[in-house]
């Protein structure tokens, strides 16, 4: 979804790397205070750009749209998810406990950071097209292949490995879903919750015929 652009555009002189990458930030830090207050869909560029001390049109300069800016904010927060849960999972050298490891972590990031969560999955405003651009424009997928690796260090089989990992993925956005839009109930603990269901899922895997790998 994030673009550089390789033009000067609009007539503004080009920016340098340095510059770019600058303003790029600066935006997207008040349009994330923004977002979160306002919601996504009620804050328009020119309303953003009023925020950020610019005219309207300075703002492509930087992003090419809105769900750019947004697509930007969302890669901030899952790289640093990600950065954290790979040193966690060079830290457990039993596949088993490391799957366990990266659930209850995955889940606690988001229970940490409920603001985030509703922007990186609840957002309204947002089309199926645009999310798809930023999942498949990025290095995201590559990094959630964390999980799939874990598993199949674990002992899934490459037959069964989508399975239990979609399963495992649902399950603990699932978990991190209930505990943020239902705090009215007492909920077990999140990352316990999490590491239940990462073991219920790898032993279900595992016990498939033909699941473990040779």
């Amino acid at each position: 979804m994030s673009k550089t652009p390789t033009s000067p555009r609009r007539g503004r002189p080009g920016l340098s790397p340095a510059d770019l990458s600058a303003g790029r930030l600066r935006i997207a830090g008040v349009a994330e205070r923004l977002f979160q207050t306002e919601g996504f869909a009620a804050v328009s560029m020119r309303r953003l750009a009023q925020e950020v001390g610019c005219a309207p049109m300075t703002l492509y300069a930087y992003f090419e749209s809105k769900a750019d800016i947004l697509g930007l904010i969302w890669a901030r927060f899952l790289t640093g998810l990600f950065d954290d849960l790979d040193r966690l999972a060079r830290e457990v050298s039993d596949p088993r406990a490391r799957v366990a490891a990266i659930s209850r972590a995955y889940v606690g990031y988001w229970l940490a950071h409920p603001d985030r969560y509703r922007m990186v999955f609840m957002t309204e405003g947002v089309t199926q097209a645009q999310v798809g651009v930023f999942v498949g424009g990025g290095d995201i997928l590559d990094r959630y292949q964390l999980f799939a690796d874990s598993l199949a260090a674990a002992g899934v089989a490459p037959s069964g490995l989508k399975l239990a990992n979609d399963a495992l993925l649902s399950a603990l956005i699932g978990v991190a879903h209930n505990q943020i839009t239902v705090s009215a109930y007492a909920w077990a603990p999140g990352e316990e919750l999490a590491e239940m269901l990462a073991a219920a899922i790898l032993a279900e895997a595992r016990g498939r015929p033909g699941a473990l790998s040779p």
